[in-house]
C-alpha cells in the first residue's frame, strides 16, 4: 500500500469522495482506477440506477413477496413521506420502530422477564443477511451494550443450536 502511494502521489483525491457527512476512502484499498472504471460499468450493465430508484419510489421490488422493501421508510425521520403502494407507510414504520424499543427496554430493565425472573440471553436465529446484519450491529455498539448476553445461532446442523443452549438457562434465555 506504502508503494502504491509512493508512486501516485493523487491517489487519495482520485479515490476518496465526500458526500455531505459521509467520506468514503477507497484510496487505502486494493483497487486501481481500472477496477473501479469496471466497477461501474458493471452497475451500469446491472441497471442499478433504476432499481435503486425504484426502491426509492415504493415499487414492489421484493420478487419473493411481491411487495415493496421498506429500508428507505425505516431511515425516514417520523414527519416524512415515504409511499409504498401508494400510502405513507412512515408512521406505521416509527409505531413498530417504537414497540420495537419498548420491547427491548422491557428485556433489559426487566419488566419483561422470563419464566425465571429478567432475560440473560438473547439468541439470534438467522442465516445470510439474518444473521450478519444483527451481529455486526451488535459488535459495532458492543462498547454501548447494557442488555443479556447475545448468541448467534446460523446454521442449519443442530449442533450449533445444542452448543450454544447447552450452558444456557431456559428460563431466562430468549430465542
Amino acid at each position: 500500500m506504502k508503494k502504491r502511494f509512493a508512486e501516485d502521489p493523487g491517489r487519495a483525491a482520485r479515490l476518496s469522495r465526500q458526500m455531505g457527512d459521509l467520506f468514503l476512502d477507497f484510496s487505502k484499498n486494493l483497487v486501481d482506477d481500472e477496477a473501479i472504471r469496471l466497477l461501474l460499468s458493471l452497475a451500469e450493465a446491472a441497471d442499478v440506477e433504476k432499481h435503486r430508484a425504484a426502491m426509492f419510489s415504493g415499487e414492489a421490488i421484493n420478487k419473493t413477496e411481491n411487495r415493496p422493501v421498506l429500508h428507505v421508510a425505516l431511515r425516514a425521520a417520523p414527519d416524512e413521506v415515504y409511499r409504498a403502494e401508494g400510502k405513507n407507510v412512515v408512521p406505521e414504520v416509527q409505531a413498530v420502530l417504537g414497540r420495537m424499543i419498548d420491547f427491548a427496554n422491557g428485556i433489559r430493565n426487566g419488566t419483561l422477564p422470563g419464566t425465571g425472573g429478567k432475560i440473560t440471553d438473547v439468541i439470534n436465529i438467522g442465516i445470510g443477511g439474518s444473521d450478519l446484519g444483527p451481529r455486526m450491529a451488535t459488535h459495532a455498539l458492543a462498547p454501548y451494550h447494557d442488555g443479556p448476553r447475545v448468541h448467534y445461532v446460523s446454521n442449519v446442523d443442530g449442533a450449533d443450536i445444542r452448543d450454544t443452549l447447552k450452558n444456557l438457562d431456559p428460563k431466562t434465555t430468549l430465542v
